[in-house]
């Protein structure tokens, strides 16, 4: 099936990936057809018989056709996501020495030839040695000899990449092989040599071990060998940010002191979690993001349904989403933003259903339990990644908003209060209500969002460290984790390393400079890349769309177009001042604001022209087909060099 998909598309898992979408689209829609229409509860907005006053607005509940819309387009980006996501199968018991100095001595059984050294390292156990970390190769000889008493180079093994294979080619084969390591900080997990006919790995015998009743024994070396990968590629091994976050989810799991903790650890915590269960592996540190990735699809559909009431325009979102690169290429990788993002979302579901309603015609106890789920999710959202503070600066724009709506209404019903012949009985009755609720309502919503808002989110924050090493023997406690919160900005703010793939703001909004993150060649000779980027489109007719809500807020002040506006600003506004290194994921949060700018748009020309949804068609199947051209490049599935030297557009875009 992949060499025949390879010949068809160039893809060597895009025509399995159709067969199960058309099997996806039939299973779904056979469900649906037995599934009964939800009740609904039909609510009608009140109207105000005071034209200043902006009424709380109704939330639909979902219908039959909003839930197989919301559940096809789910299903469909699920089997994109979580397919060849990671293996399940990774060494894992990792030798590291009892001393300083330490020589370990193996025969190559049958005097197999060989033509190169294989080695990967993962992290040892760092409770053994409180002054020291066990981590990685520390310029570790490898040499070769026929007699045990002449020894000859072979490679040192070095470098930074914990996950990762190294691999170091040789001309030369050898009976003996000695590894010296002359660091007790040294790890190594798996160690081969590959035979020089390519069928496989030469079996190896331990001979002479100097420290042969260390706790960890020289076998651990080469007792994983069938888990070597004679063509490791992002499906073996760890990539680019994955040399962090998986390193720290492993030491959660397995209760180490922690090597560096330079971001919050809430998600880490789920990635542990996740390793806990299914093992070190590189599909059980990326399943949690691969699922949270798929949870954000019918997250913006019910937000989307929210804030337009529409199911067109909450498809068309979805389908957005789903067929973006960037939030394809984020899912499918161990780091901290599906996590991020997904709570950021979900904290910005509540704030809208909050500045949707009003405290004059709805109990304040319902607004505050909105506000309450907000202030947890976003304390969660900070939890784990910084970047929800920028967020969380738009949540408190958008209710401040909310309550300057209120007293603008309050002032104006005592204008109908002081001109009361102007208006009828039931008006003045309503503006009595307005004036009495108005102080009360606000001074308890206020008084609540400092408990909501400050500190009920501080407390998460504090306690997500709990189930952490992050000092070592030193136990939790509020001091440590304000040593760490200081840590952590100190550590971001002096950065000043530099990426070939860094990029700055404007260039996400032009989608210039992707970040490449992965290369490597299979078995059969195909290419695998990963890059990041966006979709082009989402940044074409993105940039369009963000200028017409920002049109459409000061014209009309529009809610929608503030609330796109506001969570708009906040996550791209502070990326302008940043002057460290920064790349293009750093966008993701920005690009979900895009989308539902985009949806503004689709919303407003099926206003105005029903007759235009065609073309919107059209244009959202041009989005999948673009998505779908470029799954090489943003999946890791294999293809050919020249195939992938073809989607680079720009001279900027470098995919291989």
């Amino acid at each position: 099936m992949e060499k025949l998909s390879y010949a068809l598309f160039r893809d060597s898992e895009l025509l399995i990936i159709l067969l199960l979408w058309a099997a996806a689209f039939v299973s779904v829609s056979a469900v649906f057809h037995f599934v009964k229409e939800p009740e609904r509860k039909r609510t009608v907005q009140k109207k105000s018989t005071l034209a200043f006053v902006k009424t709380s607005r109704p939330s639909l509940s979902l219908t039959k056709r909003d839930w197989y819309i919301m559940t096809l387009i789910t299903v469909m980006y699920a089997i994109i996501s979580f397919w060849r996501l990671g293996s399940t199968k990774f060494p894992v018991t990792t030798w590291q020495p009892a001393g300083d100095s330490t020589d370990l001595v193996y025969q190559v059984e049958k005097d197999e030839p060989f033509d190169a050294v294989y080695a990967l390292y993962n992290e040892g156990d760092n409770n053994s040695n409180p002054d020291s970390y066990q981590l990685g190769f520390h310029d570790i000889a490898v040499e070769g000899s026929d007699d045990l008493e002449h020894w000859q180079a072979i490679t040192v093994l070095e470098g930074k990449g914990i996950f990762e294979y190294k691999i170091y080619e040789t001309d030369r084969s050898w009976r003996y092989i000695r590894i010296s390591s002359r660091d007790k900080n040294d790890t190594i997990t798996e160690f081969a040599l590959r035979k020089s006919d390519h069928s496989g790995f030469v079996s190896l015998v331990p001979v002479s071990d100097s420290a042969p009743d260390s706790k960890y024994p020289s076998s651990y070396l080469i007792d994983e060998q069938e888990l070597v990968p004679l063509y490791p590629t992002y499906y073996e091994e760890a990539y680019f940010d994955e040399v962090y976050h998986p390193r720290n989810a492993w030491e959660i799991a397995n209760g180490q002191r922690m090597y560096a903790t330079v971001h919050p650890l809430f998600g880490t915590n789920l990635m542990a979690l996740s390793i806990r269960l299914f093992g070190l592996n590189p599909f059980a540190w990326r399943l949690p993001g691969a699922l949270f990735g798929v949870f954000m699809i019918p997250l913006l559909y019910v937000i989307l349904k929210e804030m337009f009431h529409k199911t067109f325009a909450c498809a068309c979102g979805c389908v957005l989403l789903a067929a973006d690169f960037m939030h394809l290429t984020t899912s499918r990788i161990g780091t901290l933003e599906p996590f991020s993002v997904f709570f950021i979302l979900w904290m910005f579901l509540y704030m809208i259903r909050y500045v949707q309603t009003s405290f004059y015609d709805t109990p304040l106890k319902k607004q505050l339990k909105l506000l309450f789920v907000c202030g947890v999710l976003m304390g969660i959202a900070i939890a784990t990644k910084w970047t929800g503070c920028y967020s969380a600066v738009g949540l408190a724009m958008l209710l401040f908003a909310s309550l300057f709506r209120r007293f603008y209404e309050y002032r104006k019903a005592g204008n109908v209060l002081k001109n009361k012949e102007n208006y009828l009985g039931v008006q003045i009755e309503e503006a009595n209500k307005i004036r009495s609720l108005f102080v009360k309502n606000t001074v308890i919503t206020l008084a609540c969002c400092i408990l909501f808002f400050i500190i009920i989110p501080l407390g998460i924050y504090c306690l997500s460290y709990l189930p952490d090493k992050v000092w070592g023997s030193d136990p939790w406690s509020i001091k440590n984790v304000g040593r760490q919160i200081l840590y952590i900005y100190r550590y971001h703010r002096n950065v000043t390393a530099t990426h070939p793939y860094q990029s700055v703001w404007y260039q996400w909004l032009l989608d210039i400079r992707p970040i490449w993150y992965h290369q490597s060649t299979d078995a059969m000779g195909w290419y695998h890349t990963i890059s990041f980027f966006s979709n082009p489109l989402l940044c074409l007719v993105g940039l369009i769309a963000i200028v017409t809500v920002t049109v459409y807020l000061f014209r009309e002040h529009d809610r929608n177009a503030w609330i796109i506006f506001t969570g708009y600003m906040t996550a791209l506004g502070p990326w302008l001042l940043v002057d460290r290194c920064v790349f293009s994921y750093h966008f993701y949060p920005t690009s979900l604001f895009t989308i539902m700018a985009i949806v503004f748009v689709i919303d407003r020309i099926m206003m105005r022209a029903p007759q235009a949804k065609a073309a919107i068609i059209l244009f959202l199947c041009l989005y999948v087909l673009i998505f779908i051209v470029y799954l090489p490049a943003t999946a890791g599935f294999g293809t050919s060099i020249s195939y992938i030297n073809a989607l680079e557009l720009l001279s900027t875009w470098h995919f291989g």
